[in-house]
């Protein structure tokens, strides 16, 4: 279940252009997309959002590929992770049962894990990924060198000896200190810790992770309807069996049918000789008054 875990694969990542070379890198899967970190320090190096990945394949029984499509981009790169055939196989059913899950939480359904499973082998072929609840997020290939960049990306200030270069962890532009002053964790896991970013991206990441969470709140509220509508079946199941304004032999204690304010079940439940009590709703927990009249 990739609302509550993620899963993290070692494999290479494989060079795409002239200048790069082929680097040892983690590769995690979440609901949030497809990350890269550090082996060494778990820092991020690359985040690929499930909404700017188009499709992804097993090239060979080695590698598997993924492109991605951003804002700055005219079109889709191409990432190639190379590990074991295992490793391989493993990633690809783990980006497309995280891809299912996630269409299902966008159109508001609970995962369903046979249905998740039946179209596994159809969504290995190649998936092509629909526009969900989230904005695009622009990535970048690399951080930005130190020297290739003299002034602040985004105020323009130069960088001397007081005004030092700082990397924004989202987006690898280079910033003054004070353009970077938010600090966000960039996924939504737990042991995700706040990082620095540029003004831009701490907005762009804030509504990024804000849609995350609201996506899996639909789906846990979803989870609480039908555990409610268990308990519904139950009462109406325990009220077919007891007859209205039955009345215990040798006490005065009554019971009536009554219907719960907030939830609108019929409930029996013992109403006192004189006055109001108040008692709790056995279905959805909410207290409510009953009266001896």
């Amino acid at each position: 279940d990739f609302r509550s875990g993620i899963q993290k694969f070692r494999v290479k990542l494989l060079a795409e252009g002239y200048g790069q070379t082929d680097m040892d890198v983690l590769c995690q899967i979440g609901l949030d997309g497809i990350q890269m970190l550090d082996p060494a320090t778990s820092r991020t190096l690359r985040i690929y959002p499930f909404e700017a990945v188009t499709r992804w394949e097993v090239l060979d029984s080695c590698i598997f590929a993924f492109w991605a499509k951003t804002p700055a981009d005219f079109e889709a790169k191409r990432i190639r992770l190379k590990s074991s055939s295992y490793t391989t196989t493993t990633i690809l059913d783990t980006v497309t049962a995280a891809s299912v899950q996630l269409q299902e939480i966008a159109e508001g359904k609970v995962p369903n894990s046979s249905r998740t499973a039946e179209q596994l082998a159809e969504k290995k072929k190649g998936f092509d990924w629909m526009n969900l609840v989230k904005p695009p997020i622009e990535e970048k290939e690399h951080w930005v060198p130190d020297e290739a960049v003299n002034k602040c990306s985004s105020c323009g200030s130069n960088f001397n000896a007081f005004v030092r270069r700082h990397h924004c962890r989202n987006c690898g532009e280079i910033f003054c200190d004070k353009c970077t002053q938010g600090r966000t964790p960039l996924t939504l896991d737990e042991d995700a810790t706040p990082v620095r970013v540029c003004d831009r991206c701490m907005a762009e990441v804030t509504q990024r992770l804000d849609n995350a969470k609201e996506a899996v709140n639909r789906s846990g509220a979803m989870l609480s309807h039908e555990d409610l509508a268990k308990k519904l079946k139950e009462e109406m199941n325990r009220n077919s069996k007891a007859p209205s304004g039955s009345r215990f032999e040798g006490s005065e204690t009554r019971k009536r049918e009554v219907e719960c304010p907030t939830c609108t079940v019929h409930l029996q439940v013992e109403v006192p000789s004189s006055g109001s009590e108040t008692i709790e709703c056995s279905v959805c927990q909410h207290p409510f008054l009953v009266s001896a009249h």
